[in-house]
């Protein structure tokens, strides 16, 4: 697996940014087997890869916007409806407040 962080790590319908490996093994603690297999990883980079370290398809920027709107709502944060597209550092950016 890539070492640098952060990372944002995606499961079906949950995320978390991840400062280091403790922290993944966290996010991975409750899910189930199936589930960690489809689990990504998106890197500071932009890259989007499996849990392996492989190349996986990418969200495109409406459907990070969603998921990180979406989990940011969970958490109490408002004033998210004019978010629509993401770049993977404007979603950093958003988790790291």
């Amino acid at each position: 697996m890539h070492s640098s962080f952060p990372k944002i790590i995606f499961s079906d319908h949950e995320l978390a940014l991840v400062e280091d490996e403790a922290d993944i093994e966290s996010f991975l603690y409750g899910l189930s087997e199936e589930q960690q297999q489809e689990a990504i990883l998106l890197l500071a980079t932009g890259q989007y890869v499996n849990l392996q370290g492989e190349s996986v398809k990418a969200l495109t920027d409406i459907e990070l916007a969603n998921r990180v709107t979406e989990h940011l709502a969970q958490e109490g944060v408002c004033c998210l409806s004019k978010v629509t597209r993401l770049t993977p550092t404007q979603a950093f950016a958003m988790l790291a407040d």
